[in-house]
């Protein structure tokens, strides 16, 4: 399965390529919210990254994700990926400090999954955002995703344990004729 890229003007969801590694390694070991708010480890190398990039690229079973570019300039803004199993898929993306507030981080998650539903077929995607992360439960609240206290958890992350939400979005049952004319 190829991952293409998919876009609405603004936005371009692509595949990674190793050329990006430097850039996502220092963006995410650099960035204070991306370290409050997602896994990133503080540590991450280009090396790391390279090797994770091609290791996505063979089209791993149950793991997908893409760099968000600006669909303009090829900027890169951000990234966003999922892992998923039988028909369920969870979903993590963080921005670079110079594309947020811009409603970017919300066009690439309505788009990325739009493109999941439709290319692996899930059933349901979700995602946990840290409770103090009031940033990325709006992102969620924006692209469809509705809140569910019933997954809500404390994680464990980089030895601290964050108290997190989650939001679910399932698979619409009719795509809009916008939608199906993307398809």
């Amino acid at each position: 399965m190829a991952l293409g890229s998919v876009g609405d003007g603004i936005v371009v969801l692509r595949e990674w390529d190793v050329e990006d590694a430097e850039w996502y390694a220092s963006t995410a070991a650099r960035d204070e919210l991306i370290q409050r708010f997602t896994t990133e480890s503080p540590t991450v190398t280009a090396e790391q990254v390279r090797a994770a990039i091609v290791a996505l690229r063979a089209r791993p079973v149950g793991a997908a994700g893409f760099l968000i570019a600006d669909a303009a300039t090829g900027e890169r803004l951000g990234n966003i990926a999922l892992t998923h199993d039988h028909g369920a898929g969870e979903v993590s993306y963080w921005l670079a400090p110079h594309a947020r507030g811009r409603g970017l981080a919300t066009r690439a998650l309505f788009l990325f999954s739009q493109w999941a539903f439709r290319t692996l077929d899930l059933r349901e995607l979700c995602l946990w955002a840290r409770v103090d992360n009031k940033a990325s439960r709006a992102v969620a609240e924006r692209a469809g995703y509705e809140r569910d206290p019933t997954r809500d958890q404390r994680r464990v992350v980089k030895g601290e344990t964050w108290e997190t939400v989650a939001y679910a979005r399932r698979r619409p049952r009719v795509l809009s004729q916008r939608q199906a004319m993307d398809t």
